[in-house]
């Protein structure tokens, strides 16, 4: 992708882009017949004044890793079952961008967006209790998700390779990272779940 391609538009392929979405209608049904969380996803610093510079590599950055992280840590059954994750809403100057997706996958890329936050891939073979206290906070805030199916997120400490990817995510004052306790079920406003202990941010090595 070239700068003007990003930042003015230039020769994009908008037949091809009209063309998939066209041939998006599978995409359409698997959404419409899935149990979908909401992801909340705050970053600081945007202003009321200027445009969202930062929409599309902020959006395209969230959907991306998304995918990998469906194709690295789900099992082909899960990774072939799961819906991809679509923008809900983005506020206005607020920097809040909502998006909604199916939960196990969600809460996969969450703890690997975690693992980028502080980057703790050295430190969990030392250090069992943060694992532990990132696996109790998960079952206490979603009872619905079993032992197994939390520990197979947790996978994503050490196997979800985008790193660095997610550190300029985290790196555009992503602020806070919410979850909804239940699947979105419009128009009743969802109970959101801070996940400050799964992806603490503030800390991120970006020379490690």
């Amino acid at each position: 992708m070239s700068v003007e391609h990003y930042w003015m538009g230039k020769d994009l392929d908008l037949d091809a882009l009209w063309q998939d979405f066209d041939n998006g209608s599978g995409y359409v049904q698997k959404v419409a017949g899935s149990r979908l969380h909401l992801l909340r996803l705050t970053f600081d610093e945007h202003t009321q004044r200027l445009p969202l510079f930062d929409f599309e590599v902020l959006f395209k950055t969230v959907k991306g890793t998304f995918h990998d992280v469906k194709a690295e840590c789900l099992s082909r059954e899960e990774y072939e079952q799961a819906a991809p994750i679509f923008l809900h809403r983005v506020d206005r100057g607020s920097g809040i961008f909502e998006f909604l997706a199916p939960f196990a996958p969600l809460m996969t890329w969450v703890v690997a967006l975690g693992a980028t936050a502080t980057w703790y891939r050295k430190l969990l073979a030392d250090d069992q209790e943060l694992d532990e206290k990132r696996l109790t906070f998960i079952r206490t805030n979603f009872p619905n998700a079993s032992t197994s199916d939390v520990q197979s997120y947790m996978k994503a400490w050490t196997t979800f390779g985008r790193r660095r990817v997610l550190q300029r995510l985290v790196g555009q004052h992503l602020g806070r990272v919410e979850v909804s306790k239940t699947p979105h079920n419009p128009p009743e406003s969802p109970t959101m779940v801070d996940m400050k202990v799964v992806v603490p941010l503030g800390q991120v090595d970006t020379d490690a």
